[in-house]
């Protein structure tokens, strides 16, 4: 991770419905008090945090005024690890809800082994802890602090370099749709979709810019440039390729509130000179869907 700075937009932060610690509202308390123009919730495959954010919006729009995007974060891939996000999503769309809801289980059921794995491995959950990590939509970031706060680990990278990350003994693998299923179902739900954070990608150069071509050429319509995991040289890059396509660019900061992360609200790879115009164009585009 590269240097970051404070733009006024944040397009991609996660609530307490899916993997982020804070609610919708305290997310917009904090982008008011953070003077955010606009901001986007993207949790994991679920849209059912997006009233409670408009609400929340709606409540005291005069002080601070804050614009939301409807969006979602589908997971696709063999090992989910390529993200879409589903800007202007229709939280109503009937199969985009019924794939998510079948995702959910998915991921119930890959908890169930995980957790096997790790008691294999000698670690001890409480009644309270399997409680709260057996319910639909949880996932590694959950099991990954309730292990942190039993004192297995001390921070979250460490509970993925050793048990959690592909390869790794607590590590279950998860049927996914496939990156262009998601593309295709996304666009079904009345969505722009977008790549999120391309250089999180556990792929060769060679092999993100063909997955690229790949998605452009099957609906994608932008690029997420602007993300932590990726330094300014490389946003630079990846805005670049997606301007000669004529593809969307869009940045955020993937917030889950985490206390020891060095991810905030808001802050961004510097080089993102047209965040306001791309992030009107995004708006825009809704509109003409």
């Amino acid at each position: 991770m590269g240097r970051l700075i404070s733009y006024s937009v944040d397009l991609h932060m996660h609530s307490s419905f899916s993997d982020g610690l804070h609610t919708p509202a305290e997310l917009v308390s904090k982008a008011r008090k953070l003077r955010l123009e606009t901001i986007a919730l993207c949790d994991h495959d679920t849209v059912a945090g997006l009233k409670a954010m408009e609400d929340a919006i709606g409540e005291d729009a005069g002080e601070n005024p804050v614009r939301l995007i409807r969006c979602v974060e589908l997971s696709c891939g063999a090992e989910a690890n390529i993200h879409l996000l589903g800007y202007h999503v229709d939280a109503e769309n009937r199969l985009l809800l019924s794939e998510m809801e079948a995702a959910r289980n998915r991921r119930l059921a890959r908890m169930e082994k995980m957790i096997g794995r790790l008691e294999g491995l000698g670690i001890v959950f409480t009644q309270e802890a399997r409680a709260r990590l057996l319910i639909p939509g949880t996932g590694r970031a959950h099991l990954a602090r309730e292990l942190i706060a039993a004192g297995v680990v001390n921070t979250m990278q460490q509970v993925f370099d050793r048990y959690l990350d592909v390869g790794r003994p607590g590590y279950e693998p998860m049927e996914k749709l496939s990156a262009v299923e998601g593309v295709r179902l996304l666009r079904h739900a009345g969505a722009l979709p977008v790549l999120a954070h391309p250089m999180r990608l556990r792929m060769t150069e060679e092999a993100r810019l063909a997955l690229m071509e790949e998605l452009a050429a099957n609906g994608l319509m932008g690029i997420e440039a602007w993300h932590p995991s990726s330094t300014g040289r490389q946003g630079v890059q990846l805005e670049s390729w997606a301007r000669r396509r004529n593809l969307l660019v869009t940045g955020g900061s993937d917030y889950h509130g985490e206390a020891n992360s060095s991810i905030s609200m808001g802050r961004m790879p510097p080089g993102w000179r047209n965040w306001r115009e791309d992030t009107e164009k995004l708006i825009q585009l809704r509109d003409q869907q």
